[in-house]
């Protein structure tokens, strides 16, 4: 059973437009009891107990009522009762003090009745049709002797619509047995006659005196409402605001619920965050995303008092948008499998984000599912992805379909050592998917060539006991072991962590059988383990493409870029003894002071730097690669490599600040486009200041540390950052890889500005 969640009655404050209604004749083929009861409820015919009197003759007094109560002045008369009384003095024979005086006293007023030639109204005597139709044309404006004439009035009455046999057009003789039947029929029609003046329908004036509302003239059948209220659209904006559009203004509603489409009893709790004069905002609870919504809304009036009973509505619940956001945020969620969902961030993280404290799954019912202070959780950082966090239930799974929402504790720092939601919690939603956890297993183990032996699974590895030679044993057909040197995981593209290449001494015998044992090895969340497998494989290695050079730029007379077709050895890229540059001209040699390998920047690009004067400008020169390199397999390269490049003629410059971001409320990162020094100026909180003012003052003040998250890269930490203040931030010097000092960047300032700003 539903619980009423919300009453609501809202008016539009802006101006409603008017609707155009079309007039219908009210039904033709009803019993003349059936137009008694009708006027009835109109409050123009009284009758007792459903008598109506309708064989009795209708009496000039009564017949003024009718006039009054058919333009729904009746209240409006018995209040002013003592003016309209004195008006029907008018009348000799007319007693001011008897209940009719009122009613002829108005009637007269609005030149609606006349006496007769002797001056007298004769209350008492019986009306006849001639007189009764004179009244009611009175009442929709039209004048005798200016619209028509006395001898003439049937045929008028048939003109407008008062009566509609065609007898009339010829009539001509006084009907003098007048019954109240008849005085029932002329009113009925009138109703729904236009008034001469005005040209809208007589029933209007009963609208107008309140005497009837317009929804109740739509239902007693007067008026078609020309619009009937629907739903237009139901627009999501986002997991928590819906709006419901109407087709026409409202005025007013009852109650309003939103519950899933398959469950009633599932409502979703919300609040009406604004209203217009066609639409409702609504601020819920979040949606469960891919779940359909119904939306229920009970007695919606419209701006002409129309009342729908109710309108039913659906929609989808919103999938979380991908976060974009220079702070610390959950920027999505992808489930995994029924054990597990992939956490996405806006900056990269690491062993911080795999305290499972900072976890609690809640169901869709918002009640606690899995909390890791309760050892239910497993976080581990996902090795493909330096964003990315791999979180699992330790016993049970999710349901299929259903939607639960993951909160983390504002407690949890990023790699650039700032907290999540700048120290407020964050979550988000997911819906569930099917799929038992795949035990982690090897998939597949071959000769990659004929020094490297290349092993798949299913899952990505744990790095570290991965690289560790000494949890894998290989033997060949007779058994006799092959030492293992090196161990690399793939750092690169879909097979990620997933795929280990083991770096033999010697070479494998084509097409003969092997065989390897692991002793142990887990996956990355340290759950499943791999412990003395035996696997066979045959040596049917092919020849891998060599590792050569793939380009080479010049940056400035000092700097040259080296981009090679694989992955190099981190050891072997950094050691500035295996690369020289030789002039074509001359033949001379000269080495690198520095040579900077960063797989973070570019994971195939070798940054290679010299003194001043050792490359002339504009010449061409070989760079080449020393035989003894080693690829990221461990394998040397054999032979010495080798391309062009022609010096710059670009004097080198100071590193030059690419963009200072704001990370959160008290750090600020700071992206350059040079490779900096690991040293301690750049370190130094008292190398910068950051400068702004307050209340006219110039405020100064020192970062509280210095993050190197890598060669282009430096998080500044402060106490705290305003919103919408200019900052101006200063170093007294940079110094760059190969440890040359400037006091300004390369575009020739000291200085950076920025500002926080909202929903950055």
């Amino acid at each position: 059973m539903k619980v009423k969640s919300v009453l609501l009655s809202f008016l539009i404050v802006c101006l409603v437009l008017s609707l155009s209604f079309s007039s219908y004749a009210l039904p033709v083929n009803v019993t003349l009891q059936e137009k008694a009861e009708f006027l009835e409820t109109l409050r123009i015919l009284v009758g007792t107990n459903g008598d109506f009197r309708l064989n009795e003759k209708l009496t000039r007094a009564e017949a003024a009522t009718f006039a009054v109560r058919v333009l729904g002045q009746e209240y409006h008369v018995l209040l002013n009762a003592e003016t309209y009384k004195k008006a029907s003095a008018k009348f000799p024979d007319v007693e001011t003090n008897l209940w009719y005086a009122p009613y002829v006293g108005y009637c007269t007023q609005m030149g609606i009745l006349s006496g007769d030639t002797t001056g007298n109204y004769k209350p008492y005597e019986y009306i006849t049709e001639k007189a009764f139709i004179k009244i009611i044309l009175g009442t929709l404006g039209y004048e005798m002797n200016t619209d028509y004439t006395w001898p003439n009035i049937y045929k008028k009455a048939y003109e407008v619509g008062l009566v509609t046999d065609l007898a009339y057009i010829a009539k001509v003789d006084d009907n003098t047995d007048f019954k109240r039947s008849d005085a029932i029929n002329i009113i009925y029609n009138a109703l729904t006659l236009k008034e001469k003046t005005t040209g809208r329908e007589l029933f209007h004036r009963l609208i107008d005196a309140e005497v009837i509302t317009k929804a109740e003239a739509v239902k007693l059948g007067f008026i078609e409402d020309a619009v009937e209220t629907e739903i237009e659209e139901i627009i999501v904006f986002d997991q928590e605001t819906v709006s419901v559009v109407f087709n026409e203004p409202v005025k007013s509603i009852d109650d309003i619920y939103i519950y899933k489409a398959v469950d009633e009893d599932q409502e979703l709790v919300f609040e009406i965050e604004d209203t217009g004069e066609n639409f409702i905002l609504l601020k819920t609870k979040k949606h469960a995303p891919g779940v359909e919504y119904t939306i229920e809304i009970q007695g919606i009036k419209d701006a002409d008092g129309n009342v729908k009973d109710v309108l039913y509505g659906a929609f989808i619940g919103a999938v979380p948008d991908k976060v974009e956001s220079d702070f610390f945020r959950l920027q999505k969620i992808e489930p995994v499998n029924g054990k597990s969902v992939k956490l996405y961030f806006t900056h990269p993280v690491n062993i911080n984000s795999e305290n499972s404290l900072y976890y609690t799954i809640y169901d869709d019912y918002n009640d606690k599912f899995a909390e890791g202070s309760k050892d239910q959780l497993l976080a581990r950082v996902v090795a493909s992805e330096d964003n990315c966090v791999l979180l699992s239930l330790k016993a049970g799974s999710f349901e299929e379909d259903s939607v639960y929402n993951v909160v983390i504790s504002g407690d949890m720092t990023s790699a650039y050592g700032v907290k999540l939601n700048d120290g407020m919690n964050d979550e988000m939603s997911f819906k569930a998917i099917a799929g038992e956890s795949d035990y982690f297993r090897l998939e597949a183990v071959f000769a990659y060539d004929r020094e490297t032996l290349l092993l798949s699974f299913n899952k990505e590895v744990n790095p570290f006991l991965a690289q560790q030679v000494y949890n894998f044993y290989l033997t060949d057909e007779n058994n006799k072991p092959i030492k293992i040197e090196q161990v690399a995981i793939e750092s690169q593209g879909p097979n990620t962590g997933t795929v280990l290449y083991l770096n033999i001494e010697g070479k494998f015998v084509k097409n003969a059988l092997h065989y390897l044992t692991i002793n142990n090895l887990n996956d990355v969340t340290r759950q499943e383990y791999i412990t003395e497998m035996t696997y066979s494989f045959k040596a049917d290695y092919s020849f891998s493409d060599s590792f050569d050079i793939q380009d080479v730029d010049a940056k400035d007379r000092q700097t040259v870029e080296v981009y090679f077709t694989n992955i190099p050895d981190a050891n072997s890229a950094a050691n500035e003894s295996y690369y020289f540059a030789r002039s074509r001209r001359s033949g001379d040699k000269v080495y690198p002071v520095r040579a900077l390998y960063d797989p973070a920047i570019h994971p195939y690009k070798v940054v290679l730097y010299f003194n001043e004067g050792d490359l002339t400008a504009n010449r061409e020169y070989e760079i080449n690669v020393s035989y003894m390199f080693k690829d990221y397999l461990g394998n040397e390269i054999g032979k010495n490599i080798y391309d062009y490049f022609t010096a710059s003629s670009e004097a080198k410059t100071g590193p030059s600040i690419v963009e200072a971001v704001p990370i959160s409320t008290d750090a600020v990162k700071l992206e350059f486009d040079k490779e900096l020094a690991f040293n301690q100026n750049n370190l130094s909180p008292s190398n910068y200041t950051l400068e702004y003012s307050y209340s006219g003052m110039n405020i100064r003040k020192v970062p509280l540390s210095v993050l190197y998250v890598n060669a282009r890269t430096l998080v500044l930490k402060f106490d705290k950052l305003e919103y919408k203040v200019p900052y101006t931030l200063k170093f007294t010097s940079i110094v760059d890889y190969t440890g040359t000092s400037f006091k300004v960047t390369g575009d020739g300032r000291n200085y950076v500005e920025f500002q926080l700003k909202e929903n950055q």
